[in-house]
């Protein structure tokens, strides 16, 4: 077929094809101790009941915290705390807080024992109903028990919420020497689609 080329399939292209938001998964040891790590491999899978899955590195301390109480909390960031994400993504001796490394508060989640993150608006509490190791990675599906969010929140349409959120789209990672890049994209205009009597209009607006 013209004007279509084959593309390696790499790290790099399959990133920015499986563009998502940043968000800040918290989990809890055997031990009490907390984790806190940037994750972008994430994806509802069910509203009833409401499931989640979830993909981690096996060396990553995530995985050994849900294997030990099965149990974590996606702690939803803006673009904001682009920093404090950068800084939960180091790697620290088992037992660090991150939360307290990037400067973040944590408080006591409803139904789990990972805590929340209070510099996040909304926070999605999860309970582990099986994992499967894939590879270098596992699946993780998780059951949401609680979704809690930052009172402001609460009285916003779809549109403004997502403008509170302000979500860090996370689309590239590259590493030359000593030299690392990770690259966001923010959301900046909606487009809509209105369905009457077969016919639709698309309207878009800049936000």
């Amino acid at each position: 077929m013209e004007n279509v080329v084959q593309l390696a399939i790499d790290k790099e292209l399959l990133t920015l094809l499986n563009l998502k938001p940043a968000v800040i998964v918290t989990t809890a040891g055997k031990d009490g101790s907390t984790n806190a790590a940037p994750f972008s491999w994430f994806s509802i899978v069910d509203y009833e009941p409401p499931r989640i899955l979830l993909s981690t590195n096996m060396k990553r301390d995530t995985y050994r915290n849900i294997l030990e109480t099965k149990e974590f909390v996606f702690n939803f960031p803006s673009v904001k705390l682009l920093k404090q994400i950068w800084i939960t993504s180091k790697h620290f001796p088992y037992g660090t807080s991150e939360i307290e490394k990037a400067n973040l508060t944590s408080f006591p989640s409803e139904k789990v024992k990972p805590p929340r993150i209070k510099e996040c608006d909304i926070h999605m509490e999860c309970k582990v109903l099986w994992t499967k190791p894939i590879g270098s990675s596992c699946i993780v599906l998780g059951d949401i028990v609680s979704i809690s969010a930052n009172k402001k929140m609460e009285k916003l349409d779809k549109k403004d919420r997502l403008v509170q959120l302000n979500p860090p789209l996370y689309f590239a990672f590259k590493e030359v020497g000593e030299k690392r890049t990770w690259m966001f994209a923010a959301i900046t205009k909606i487009h809509k689609i209105v369905q009457k009597n077969d016919k639709i209009s698309i309207t878009s607006e800049t936000l």
